[in-house]
């Protein structure tokens, strides 16, 4: 499996964010980003995102929650040619290839 590297770390506080629960921090982070949640998994120790921008199908960038940590990581997939722009029908694919979901189930091996 091809490593996934991180892009960038969004911490809630830099948002004005870091004061909400987990749900409401997500729902809050997407709507700064003006971006939808097209898909999103919950676990119990992190969340992985897809967020679109609204009516733009190949627009998808994929961000790991780190409630421990209060941020947000975006994720940079080793595909050639690819810095995010993933249609909603790729997101299945993307997590079995790269192992999103063992990422954001337990998000604290993201952490530098």
């Amino acid at each position: 499996m091809e490593v996934v590297k991180i892009g960038g770390v969004l911490r809630l506080q830099d948002f004005g964010l870091d004061q909400l629960d987990g749900d409401e921090a997500i729902v809050g982070f997407a709507k700064r980003a003006e971006a939808r949640i097209a898909r999103r998994l919950d676990f119990s120790s992190g969340a992985l995102l897809m967020l679109m921008v609204p009516n733009d199908p190949e627009s998808g960038c994929l961000y790991v929650y780190d409630p421990g940590r209060e941020a947000f990581y975006s994720l940079a997939l080793p595909i050639n040619g690819r810095f995010g722009g993933f249609r909603e029908d790729e997101f299945d694919g993307l997590c079995q290839t790269f192992g999103l979901e063992a990422l954001a189930s337990d998000p604290r091996q993201l952490r530098a």
